[in-house]
């Protein structure tokens, strides 16, 4: 009983990160993905945008930057790991959801570092007069917390059992001995009964 209530806590708790998680990711792709700024002679020029839209561009396409982009799969895994945390209360083997979301999550955030990175890479070749500065937003840092957090609670949401002391092999092995007649004959350590002759003078 102890081990089924200790199991049952973990997966309660592991299906509450879950939908922290989730939550985490879907807030994610509200917030600044990342931003473009360049100052020069006395005015900053300054492109940001979201996971969805653009939220200020300066450049007016002379960079052709755009959005990430990542907020469609984010929020559809995100919606997959709460959907598999409420539903695994029912049905235990939809918490493999929670595992496929949490898969999910973990690659849109590794897209999403990826694509700044290739902006950081495709504005240094850039030739300008000016320094060219990309920082990666809040957004992005949040969808990889989500994402940690989330294959870390989907782990504890598959209630995985834990080894038990005195479940060992060979620990706790009970023995029966079963008697139907009484025999006092001596059974020597050969396992089965001798008969020894007298010996003749």
């Amino acid at each position: 009983m102890t081990v089924t209530g200790s199991l049952t806590t973990r997966r309660v708790f592991g299906a509450v990160l879950v939908v922290v998680a989730a939550g985490l990711g879907v807030t994610a792709t509200f917030l600044s993905a990342y931003t473009v700024q360049v100052v020069a002679n006395g005015r900053t020029w300054r492109f940001e945008a979201t996971s969805w839209v653009v939220e200020r561009d300066d450049f007016r396409d002379l960079l052709l930057l755009e959005p990430l982009e990542f907020g469609e799969p984010a929020v559809a895994a995100a919606l997959v790991m709460a959907l598999a945390a409420v539903l695994a209360f029912r049905v235990p083997a939809v918490r493999v959801g929670s595992l496929l979301g949490a898969g999910v999550l973990a690659g849109v955030a590794w897209s999403a570092v990826t694509r700044v990175q290739g902006v950081i890479d495709r504005l240094a070749e850039v030739e300008s007069p000016a320094t060219i500065e990309v920082a990666q937003g809040d957004g992005v840092t949040m969808l990889i917390v989500a994402a940690g957090l989330a294959v870390v609670a989907a782990v504890l949401h598959q209630e995985l059992p834990r080894a038990v002391p005195g479940d060992a092999a060979g620990e706790g092995a009970v023995i029966h001995q079963i008697d139907d007649e009484a025999d006092d004959t001596d059974t020597p350590p050969y396992g089965y009964p001798v008969i020894v002759e007298p010996k003749s003078d």
